[in-house]
């Protein structure tokens, strides 16, 4: 008995950790094993070829590629350089009283469905939509504003903000205000001890706010479908169009398989970038 809770005792961290690492391996792992080898193989684990591989790598799948990589690379660097004010001012500007408030308004969206605040921009877009009326009475006539780029982009700004405030806020919120206060003091100006000393400190913020905007957008589905009225093919559309159209697994999983080589070169190469970006703004 006493062993048994020795070794329970000691073994505490793998128990509570056991149940996430079962669903990483159901749900990610195991998936990801029968994605490729779908792509490699004509039976299950048999009959390895390269066929499908060759298949996919083509200039048009590349483009369709380089636009989802866009497609992230713009949705979150909006939501960084608009995001961080907000941030910045909830953590470290609004009052105390107030911070729960604004907190709970940058969280709502998470209380809604997806495809609910997708379809509420159609009665804002459209013709005779909030917008062009608002519009209207100014003296302009836009027309249709929905099923084009600006209003994806608009669209994928929108859902994907609170994703990139909630990180950001929390590392602002953990600087020493009287850091802020000493590097005005000893004669900085406001913008040398912003890049020498906010954002090195909140540099994790940084990049946590960015990459989970910029993995989550990538392979967006639901906004380029309904609001960019599938004009243009994205990784996500393409991938959908080989799985449930087209019904051919084995090349939408080596299409897959290739997306996201390419994606996670595009990451390691933001990882670089992110960080020559700091020290370069610590030297301003």
């Amino acid at each position: 008995m006493k062993i048994f809770k020795k070794i329970s005792k000691s073994e505490k961290s793998f128990f509570f950790m056991a149940p996430a690492l079962a669903w990483q391996i159901c749900f990610f792992l195991l998936p990801l094993l029968f994605v490729i080898q779908l792509s490699m193989c004509t039976n299950l684990f048999q009959h390895a070829t390269m066929e499908y591989f060759l298949e996919v790598i083509k200039i048009s799948h590349f483009f369709v590629i380089f636009r989802s990589l866009l497609l992230a690379s713009i949705t979150a660097t909006c939501c960084l350089f608009i995001g961080y004010p907000v941030a910045y001012y909830v953590a470290l500007c609004a009052p105390a009283r107030m911070k729960s408030k604004l907190m709970f308004l940058i969280v709502l969206p998470f209380l809604t469905n997806l495809l609910v605040q997708v379809y509420a921009w159609f009665f804002i877009l459209e013709k005779h939509g909030v917008l062009n009326k608002f519009l209207s009475l100014l003296g302009f006539d836009f027309g249709h504003l929905l099923n084009n780029q600006f209003a994806m982009y608009l669209v994928m700004f929108h859902v994907y903000l609170p994703f990139m405030i909630m990180p950001l806020y929390s590392s602002l919120e953990k600087i020493n205000i009287r850091l802020v206060e000493s590097s005005l003091d000893l004669g900085a100006s406001y913008f040398q001890t912003l890049c020498r000393v906010i954002v090195p400190l909140t540099i994790q913020g940084i990049k946590t706010g960015f990459f989970l905007v910029y993995v989550t957008s990538f392979g967006e589905y639901v906004i380029p479908s309904l609001i960019a009225g599938q004009k243009k093919y994205f990784v996500g559309t393409l991938i959908s169009e080989y799985f449930f159209i087209g019904k051919d697994w084995h090349v939408g999983a080596a299409f897959t398989c290739l997306s996201s080589a390419t994606f996670i070169i595009s990451i390691l190469l933001y990882q670089v970038a992110l960080h020559k970006l700091v020290n370069r703004l610590q030297r301003v």
